[in-house]
């Protein structure tokens, strides 16, 4: 665990929470936040509302990074836009599919906009297009796209 003080006190407030620290020993935990705090702060709200189970990311992101691919059983303190721990994710399930197979319940699980596959299309396009070169990426069709099915653990 590579985490700031605010996050490894929030993560052992969950750990206490859940009735000791040993099952949690050996789980990978990582914290972030999604880009800019406006967006950060409305994903928080769809996550602690339910209606935002899952969340994507490029494979080719985390390659070009050195970071490593989600697991299920990782958990992620997921940060307001303020920086502040807020909530923690387990992830449950992984699904990977190309860019251009992502299916319409990817984006329905995803919880934005109009939940059709057509709006997360246009939004990962403006998403991930600016990084596509420095991922090694030259058609964003042909990229791969890892899904992560993610409950809510504990939260502030």
């Amino acid at each position: 665990m590579n985490l700031k003080p605010t996050e490894l006190a929030f993560w052992q407030r969950y750990v206490d929470s859940a009735g000791g620290k040993e099952e949690f020993e050996d789980a990978f935990v990582s914290s972030g936040y999604a880009g800019n705090p406006q967006i950060t702060d409305e994903l928080l709200a769809l996550y602690l509302s339910g209606k935002k189970t899952a969340g994507s990311s490029l494979v080719e992101d985390f390659l070009s990074a050195g970071d490593p691919l989600p697991q299920v059983g990782s958990f992620w303190i997921y940060l307001n836009g303020k920086g502040e721990p807020s909530c923690i994710l387990k992830t449950e399930k992984i699904v990977i599919h190309k860019f251009k197979d992502v299916p319409a319940s990817i984006a329905a699980a995803e919880g934005e906009g109009d939940l059709s596959i057509g709006y997360w299309r246009k939004v990962h396009t403006e998403l991930y297009t600016p990084f596509l070169k420095a991922w090694g990426i030259s058609d964003l069709n042909d990229a791969t796209v890892i899904t992560e099915f993610f409950k809510i653990v504990f939260h502030a």
